[in-house]
């Protein structure tokens, strides 16, 4: 069974890696989703994609990333475990 924790910041991670292939590479919405199911998180494309726009929590993050729009070099993997970029 997944801790809590761990899968709170593997969702994150998700949103955050999704947030930079789409809106900073500037890559197909269907090339993330399966990139991140083939190659980062191997999990379902549709759960990918729920998780990020059907789950509150998670689409109020990616949300709040589109609009402050932070370079991907300015955001480390501590900073998405540490909660500096808030849900």
């Amino acid at each position: 069974m997944i801790k809590e924790d761990r899968l709170e910041k593997r969702n994150r991670l998700i949103v955050y890696k999704f947030y930079e292939l789409h809106d900073i590479k500037r890559t197909r919405i269907d090339d993330v989703l399966i990139a991140l199911e083939e190659e980062y998180f191997f999990l379902d494309q549709a759960y990918i994609y729920s998780l990020i726009f059907y789950n509150k929590t998670y689409n109020d993050m990616y949300s709040k990333l589109v609009k402050e729009k932070p370079k991907a070099l300015s955001i480390s993997v501590n900073d998405i475990y540490s909660n500096r970029i808030k849900k």
